[in-house]
């Protein structure tokens, strides 16, 4: 089955997102769109951003592309594929994220689903003394994933929370994987180069270093690296400094600096950079000797992909979704026991040889995960989706379209 020219619409809203600031799931979300350009660009009617709002610099390439809308035109007909490619945006109302204008169509809905943490650590999410009100908001979103005709998810984990909890159908899920361009790798192309720019720029940073990086969340679980970094026997730790490069305000990074002092940890071992741009990022993982990727579970885990593309040495998780990325279980630990932790940073520290195995696991496994690759599965589901008789609407998502319509209903009264 081939799609017909003009059928799709992409909702790239995701990239806008100021919580998201260009990584993580903005990231995926422009990386997709430019791969499915590529790999059937006659398919791509429009893509859908927010005028009211800048168009981040990964989109900028498009706006010559006559491709770009904010709203449906009068007198254009409802595309074929309507691809919902980031679904809980929590800025964002769900009549918003799921338009009347498609719901009362014969669209077919497809959606990106990246994880779903929350169902899986409901008690870290979705208790009244987490996320309140907003786990209401992300639990309403779950009524668009169910009412899909194809869920796009980016790890075969993914797919099965999907079924698991969810109830999605097996057919209608499709799994795309992740991928990883070279844009961010080539910002700082040899270990060389990286070591002179943090010598310029993070003169705080020693050689030999150990890297985190992630968002402060517990699911990250920062404090559960800090803690087992403290593990460490002390020559190792002054051999090899821990770097946490995450978005940290000043209060925070006052505890975590005292957290740190009070599990013995000396103040120049840990270094704590804040915001860092891409090409320092990109400077990090190549620099670094050993990539920590501890969190507690994850819907693939791009930093690790991140990482990779730049030779960095990966020891994470065995967890979830993070085995499947690295293709075996080698340097991986229990992220919930800092001695477990420890242990494998301990002998890998110890072993130079199987931090250069690791080195050239990461450049194996980036053959694998390529935004070709995603657009092209993606185009598989997008045809499964086609494929699915319209018929009347399921009675879920039939009585929740009706709910979002009286509301809109009621706005303009």
């Amino acid at each position: 089955m081939s799609l017909a020219p003009d059928s799709v619409w992409l909702d790239a809203r995701g990239t806008q997102s100021a919580a998201h600031g260009e990584r993580g799931v903005a990231r995926y979300v422009a990386e997709h769109t430019k791969a499915l350009l590529e790999v059937a660009p006659e398919a791509i009617g429009a893509i859908g951003l927010d005028r009211d709002v800048p168009i981040p610099p990964s989109m900028k390439p498009l706006e010559g592309s006559g491709l770009i809308r904010s709203t449906r035109a009068d007198g254009i007909p409802p595309p074929v594929i309507y691809h919902v490619m980031s679904p809980f945006e929590m800025t964002m109302a769900l009549d918003e994220i799921w338009p009347g204008w498609i719901r009362r169509s014969e669209a077919r809905v497809v959606v990106t689903l990246y994880d779903l943490v929350p169902l899986v650590m409901r008690e870290d999410y979705l208790t009244e003394s987490s996320w309140g009100h907003m786990g209401t908001v992300w639990m309403a979103r779950l009524g668009l994933i169910r009412a899909a005709h194809q869920v796009l998810t980016i790890s075969q984990r993914t797919a099965e929370d999907a079924v698991e909890r969810l109830g999605v159908p097996e057919d209608r899920l499709t799994v795309i994987h992740s991928g990883v361009s070279a844009q961010l790798c080539s910002l700082v192309e040899t270990r060389e180069q990286a070591i002179d720019l943090l010598v310029r720029q993070r003169p705080r940073t020693r050689p030999g270093f150990l890297l985190y990086v992630g968002g402060d969340d517990a699911r990250k679980n920062m404090e559960g690296t800090i803690r087992a970094y403290a593990r460490l026997p002390a020559p190792l730790r002054r051999e090899h400094q821990l770097v946490i490069a995450c978005r940290i305000g000043p209060l925070r990074r006052f505890e975590l600096r005292t957290f740190a002092a009070s599990l013995g940890i000396a103040g120049d071992e840990i270094e704590l950079t804040g915001f860092v741009s891409d090409q320092e990022l990109a400077a990090l993982y190549r620099a670094c000797e050993l990539f920590i990727f501890p969190s507690l579970y994850e819907g693939a885990g791009l930093p690790i992909l991140e990482a990779m593309s730049c030779d960095a040495p990966v020891a994470a998780s065995n967890t979830s979704s993070i085995p499947e990325l690295l293709g075996d279980l080698e340097a991986t630990f229990d992220p919930a026991d800092p001695a477990d932790i420890a242990r494998c940073l301990r002998e890998l520290l110890e072993d130079p040889a199987a931090v250069d195995s690791l080195r050239e696991r990461s450049r194996r496994r980036l053959g694998v995960y390529t935004w070709g690759r995603v657009a092209k599965e993606t185009i598989t589901g997008y045809e499964r989706a086609v494929g699915i008789p319209l018929g009347p609407r399921s009675r879920e998502s039939h009585h929740l379209g009706q709910i979002l319509d009286r509301y809109a209903e009621l706005l303009e009264l």
